[in-house]
């Protein structure tokens, strides 16, 4: 329905404007927060069903310290069934005799066994409780075996799914962020990792078998399946740990990270797909060295990296191994980012989701830079720039039950990127680069979790300076500026001189207004200077020493500033400015904002293309300043209308296209 609707509304947009028709094309995926593979990119684009809190929160023991996993899963494509035992091993770091794991009830529990000897448990909605036979002493060591099976159904971004392709079976795994105990017993948390893992597979033996870590060996059993054991010897967090599994193709390229060390990369990819995946997919090698060039050498790097294809759509970045359904170049380069940052250091909470996201996103963007110069950087960070202009809220998030909120693309990836550009103009590209290298190298970090006031100190540590300006601002702050500025030129100064006045207004509610250094380019005949100033106030007047008077006079002329910008010397005094509606096209709410220069009357009304009022949008006696309004659309079919903005001196009309 949705792709008979646009190519109807492509051929009316062709008569009306071909600029618009590239804009909805562009557009069409953004709005509906699932970016194309060409788009700005969200790699986990299925939503979430509403979920109980209790399927959610992680109930398992915080007392108790995960120190291994061993699945042994015998996998049954045709029925849709797993049934196996997973093995837990850890120490205990209180003496509760009741040990608490996750697991959504769907699986049903056998038996439980600890240190060898079965115990009783109560399975609950999303969790089991376990009765120890006695209460644990601090440090003592538990190895716990459920065995269990069931039929795990697709939730979250997947969780655990049954599919087909050209008739053939199809499973996969994506548990991020509460999806494990979906499939498996665990302690489906972030912030507690194995130190190793084992993940033994059972299946048809025509099946090929992708996961974490090192293939040990797949053995034919004599009745039609086949087991094929890997074993993953770095700190994993569960969510991290992945079973795909097909017939796939495979091949390999391979990273030479030194003269005589090489690593493997292992694609396992559908074999329809394997022309397109052995043209794009040996990128990845180019990845490898430019990471590692950025931020140390590959974490896994005794193991492997590669691929395995699934269907749930975008890509994860599981452990070694990442899963996806595009070889598209972006994609690609955030899912490798991830294996340092996401992987390697893993974000203690789902609110430090930043870390994670944030980085992979701007990782990609530092590839571009590193292999096809500096205009493919810009050309990224300016996509995300736009995109980020659609977010609200938080960077931190503090309430992760929304998991649509959680993974917003707008605010969580492509905000989290534009921080991180931002970042590196306030520190400078040496220390912002040497930053990068020190937080995936500190050894409290490494191969651990972190949070986002871990970075902050490593930034304060190696740039000797106090940011928490920044971080309040861009992680906490839920919007962004919007500056207006003007100059004029004294000649009669001494020296001359060029007057710059700034204003801003915070977009959203934190912060009340935004401190950032500014860079103002000066150009005029023989003359080409930029100068950073430090704004801190509302309102700022600087005096610029200049000996001629410019012939322009540029605010951020690098774009390095997530902002809205208002040139005022473009504009007559007199005259409101009416700004394009965003998100535009749409199919939500959109913003309609405008400016006032003076006190006075003020109408803005939308219509269709036939010129019939379709809304009333404001209706009042304004100040000067600049106003947001928001259009709901709700019952109003899809197409291209006009809004208009009267004043007492001006008519002003931009025109915008609903989707429906």
């Amino acid at each position: 329905m949705q792709t008979s609707g646009y190519f109807i509304l492509a051929l009316v947009l062709l008569v009306w404007d071909l600029s618009a028709v590239a804009i909805a094309q562009r557009s069409l995926s953004e709005i509906n927060d699932v970016p194309g593979r060409n788009g700005v990119f969200q790699e986990k684009n299925t939503l979430l069903p509403k979920r109980s809190l209790m399927e959610i929160q992680s109930a398992a023991s915080s007392w108790f310290d995960v120190q291994y996993y061993r699945l042994a899963l015998n996998i049954a494509a045709p029925s849709g069934s797993l049934k196996g035992t997973v093995t837990i091993a850890g120490a205990c770091r209180d003496t509760v005799q009741t040990l608490t794991f996750d697991l959504v009830n769907r699986m049903r529990i056998d038996s439980v066994m600890v240190n060898g000897q079965r115990r009783p448990f109560i399975q609950k909605s999303a969790s089991f409780d376990i009765t120890l036979s006695h209460p644990p002493s601090i440090g003592e060591a538990l190895t716990i075996d459920i065995s269990y099976g069931g039929f795990p159904i697709a939730t979250g971004f997947g969780s655990f799914v049954f599919d087909v392709h050209s008739g053939i079976p199809w499973v996969y795994s994506l548990s991020e962020p509460y999806g494990a105990k979906d499939w498996w017993p665990c302690k489906d948390d972030p912030g507690d990792k194995a130190d190793s893992a084992d993940i033994v597979i059972t299946c048809e033996s025509d099946l090929k078998v992708g996961s974490q870590g090192i293939l040990v060996s797949t053995v034919l059993n004599g009745d039609g399946t086949a087991t094929t054991h890997w074993k993953e010897r770095y700190p994993i967090a569960s969510y991290l740990i992945s079973v795909a599994l097909t017939n796939y193709a495979q091949f390999s390229n391979w990273f030479h990270y030194s003269s005589t060390d090489s690593m493997e990369i292992l694609n396992y990819v559908l074999p329809e797909h394997y022309n397109d995946a052995l043209e794009k997919l040996p990128r990845v090698v180019s990845m490898l060295e430019i990471f590692s060039r950025l931020f140390g050498l590959y974490p896994f790097i005794k193991e492997k990296y590669g691929h395995a294809e699934f269907g749930r759509g975008g890509a994860m970045e599981h452990q070694t191994m990442t899963s996806t359904t595009t070889f598209e170049e972006d994609v690609i380069s955030h899912e490798l980012a991830h294996q340092w940052f996401g992987d390697m250091i893993t974000c203690r909470t789902w609110a430090d989701l930043w870390l994670n996201e944030g980085f992979a996103q701007y990782s990609s963007a530092l590839y571009r830079e590193q292999h096809y110069g500096v205009p493919s950087y810009r050309e990224y960070i300016n996509r995300q720039m736009e995109q980020a202009k659609l977010s609200q809220g938080a960077i931190g998030v503090p309430d992760t039950s929304s998991v649509r909120n959680l993974f917003n693309s707008a605010r969580i990836y492509s905000k989290g990127a534009v921080v991180l550009h931002m970042l590196r103009h306030v520190l400078g590209d040496s220390v912002f680069f040497h930053t990068l290298y020190v937080y995936a190298n500190t050894p409290a970090l490494r191969y651990s979790t972190a949070a986002i006031h871990d970075f902050q100190l490593i930034c304060e540590s190696v740039s000797g300076k106090n940011l928490s300006f920044f971080f309040q601002e861009w992680i906490s702050g839920d919007r962004f500026p919007d500056y207006s500025y003007s100059w004029t030129w004294n000649s009669s100064g001494n020296p001359p001189s060029v007057t710059l006045r700034i204003t801003q207004t915070a977009i959203g509610t934190t912060p009340s207004f935004y401190v950032m250094p500014i860079d103002i380019r000066l150009t005029a005949a023989g003359y080409d200077t930029t100068i950073t100033v430090f704004n801190d106030a509302t309102q700022q007047t600087l005096s610029i020493p200049f000996p001629v008077k410019p012939v322009s006079v540029a605010f951020d002329p690098d774009g390095w500033i997530l902002k809205f910008l208002f040139n005022e010397n473009d504009v007559p005094p007199s005259v409101p400015f009416l700004e394009q509606n965003y998100p535009n096209p749409f199919n939500s709410p959109t913003t309609i904002a405008y400016r006032l220069s003076k006190r006075g009357h003020v109408t803005l009304n939308v219509y269709d293309i036939l010129g019939r009022e379709i809304a009333l949008l404001a209706n009042a006696t304004q100040s000067a300043g600049r106003y947001e309004v928001q259009w709901n659309p709700e019952g109003i079919a899809g197409g291209i209308y006009i809004y208009r903005l009267t004043t007492e001196s001006a008519q002003l009309q931009n025109k915008m296209v609903l989707l429906k």
